[in-house]
């Protein structure tokens, strides 16, 4: 294995790590390693930053070294909700879990509902003990299409996709670092739990890099918590949030006002 980042692909259904990374990355460019063992390597290529990482997908756990362990920064552990025991089969996966301290971790199910025999609750009850987003792959259409039209959010593999390039990658290479300033997020966690962003000159990059990507890896939890408000809150925050993005890469706040 080399030393670029990796996220581990793991599975305690019928379904192949290698069926999820092919999923997940839209190729069939996939290389086996050893038995057991695969990977492909993937560009990631968004509007701020790119990066090189491998997705390694494990059908058994094996003799892993320092090395391996601190180069996995993402876990993707899929659950079979249609076994009772599907929780109680993630238990094989703990090792790698506790040695490998990956910044992202995620839960993935086909559907998860009342049907299932682990019903949402449960799934994502386990996700919030460990630290793990709870992500159905195949979700049911939402209740609100009238919400979801105004402030749409990302769900099943799209939702995947979006985690892993919100991630700060150890060889992230960031697009024109001299556009990005130092971005200061303040959340009220009483009232509307997003209100505006200050923007501060920064002295370093180094300094304004870890403000943006703070904002920028906090994306969907202030998604999420616009979803709550009314119709006329949320237009009002969303506009608050498009500025800012917009001036953290040396946008002007006159450019974006009429919008």
């Amino acid at each position: 294995m080399d030393s670029k980042p990796s996220v581990l692909v793991l599975s305690s259904t019928t379904t192949k790590p290698k069926s999820l990374i092919k999923l997940i990355t839209k190729t069939n460019s996939i290389i086996e390693e050893v038995s057991g063992i695969v990977k492909q390597n993937w560009n990631i290529v968004t509007k701020y930053y790119t990066a090189e990482i491998n997705f390694i997908g494990l059908e058994n756990d094996f003799e892993r070294n320092e090395e391996f362990n601190n180069n996995v920064e993402g876990l993707i552990i899929h659950l079979d909700t249609n076994k009772s025991t599907g929780l109680g089969d993630l238990k094989i996966w703990e090792n790698i879990e506790n040695d490998c301290d990956a910044d992202i971790k995620l839960l993935i199910a086909n559907y998860c509902n009342d049907e299932t025999k682990i019903c949402r609750t449960k799934a994502v009850e386990w996700c919030i003990k460990r630290g793990f987003e709870f992500i159905e792959l195949y979700p049911s259409q939402s209740d609100n299409p009238e919400q979801e039209s105004e402030f749409q959010e990302k769900v099943g593999v799209d939702r995947i996709i979006e985690a892993l390039h919100s991630h700060t990658w150890s060889n992230l290479d960031l697009k024109s670092p001299q556009k990005i300033k130092v971005l200061k997020n303040s959340v009220s966690e009483k009232h509307e739990k997003m209100q505006k962003v200050d923007n501060v000159e920064s002295d370093n990059i180094e300094d304004s890099l870890d403000d943006f990507t703070e904002l920028f890896s906090q994306l969907h939890t202030m998604r999420e918590s616009l979803s709550s408000l009314p119709a006329n809150q949320r237009k009002q925050c969303a506009e608050q949030m498009v500025t800012a993005f917009w001036k953290a890469i040396g946008g002007d706040e006159e450019e974006v006002a009429d919008l």
